[in-house]
């Protein structure tokens, strides 16, 4: 990696309080070598290329070393400019995730993968998913379709250029259609979870008795439609629970995901807030410092909204 750009002087005030941040292994890559994935990332969606760069800049600066981006965010030559300019440590040590469109042919996925590492510009990334169980209008929605792209994916993996591969918003029917024909188990599907979501369609217990990491995407409900007493960053639940650790109402709502992902045998990933701002990247990488108690974890465990969208099982 390129030695540090001073493009911008920052002056990162990491807490007292802060605790280096835990991995856990999704699985092996063709190697045989373990791969081993932070449990708190920065994410980019809806970020350009300027906003993703500045962003990460920031991220790895505080000591975040893993990103998440998509062929279809439209930002990854910001991302890898923050990763050439701005992260200085080992590529070993630095977690890529991305992802190819859903409703792509063999062909398509390798063509889009191509163009992920292209404006990466890096060599392979650390897991590779399908974004999504169709293309995003349900046009190309089939078993035959999932199944022609998972067989893409497998032969990237194969060649070297993803270290895992996984799926993303995807049902458990659509875990299955997978699953009939993987020689390469999904090592991740990433869907919506936060506090209030629940287990929509039994995609938690599907993963988790196939051994896949069920990874959270929108932990703090950005996009969703709530109440602002249900606010997982300024509600009503959150924040009453926060004054008793001291933290913000966003810290207990990424802990409450964490803290599942420490438990023993456990198959809950990471958390992938994303955000602009230095005072927010650090509050969002100190999860560690403290634990909830199992009362509190039942009061959120108990939470009904925000709601989880339950749109994506409804493609066939």
């Amino acid at each position: 990696m390129k030695s540090l750009v001073p493009f911008i002087a920052l002056a990162i005030p990491v807490s007292s309080n802060y605790t280096a941040i835990p991995r856990i292994s999704i699985g092996t890559d063709v190697h045989g070598h373990a791969v081993r994935m932070p449990l708190v990332g920065a994410g980019t969606w809806q970020y350009n290329d300027t906003m993703a760069y500045d962003s990460l800049c920031k991220a790895f600066r505080a000591g975040l070393t893993f990103v998440d981006t998509a062929y279809g965010y439209g930002n990854q030559v910001g991302v890898s400019r923050a990763i050439h300019d701005c992260y200085t440590g080992h590529r070993s040590d630095l977690f890529v995730l991305t992802k190819v469109p859903g409703g792509l042919t063999f062909d398509e996925v390798r063509a889009a993968h191509h163009h992920n590492l292209f404006q990466l510009n890096i060599e392979y990334v650390d897991h590779l998913m399908t974004h999504f169980p169709a293309d995003w209008e349900a046009t190309k929605a089939s078993k035959e379709m999932r199944q022609e792209e998972w067989r893409a994916l497998e032969e990237i993996y194969y060649t070297g250029k993803a270290r895992s591969i996984g799926i993303s918003h995807y049902c458990a029917q659509h875990i299955d259609d997978i699953l009939e024909i993987a020689t390469v188990m999904p090592s991740i599907n990433q869907v919506e979870y936060h506090v209030g979501s629940g287990d929509v369609d039994g995609v938690m217990e599907k993963c988790r008795a196939n051994n896949i990491t069920f990874m959270s995407f929108s932990p703090l409900c950005g996009p969703c439609q709530y109440e602002p007493e249900d606010s997982l960053t300024t509600g009503k639940l959150v924040t009453e629970i926060a004054q008793r650790y001291n933290v913000t109402g966003a810290q207990i709502s990424l802990r409450f995901i964490v803290q599942q992902a420490l438990q023993e045998g456990s198959f809950i990933g990471g958390v992938i807030p994303k955000s602009n701002n230095i005072d927010h990247i650090l509050s969002n990488m100190d999860l560690f410092s403290f634990k909830l108690s199992e009362e509190d974890m039942a009061l959120l465990h108990q939470a009904t909204e925000p709601s989880a969208e339950t749109g994506d099982c409804d493609v066939p």
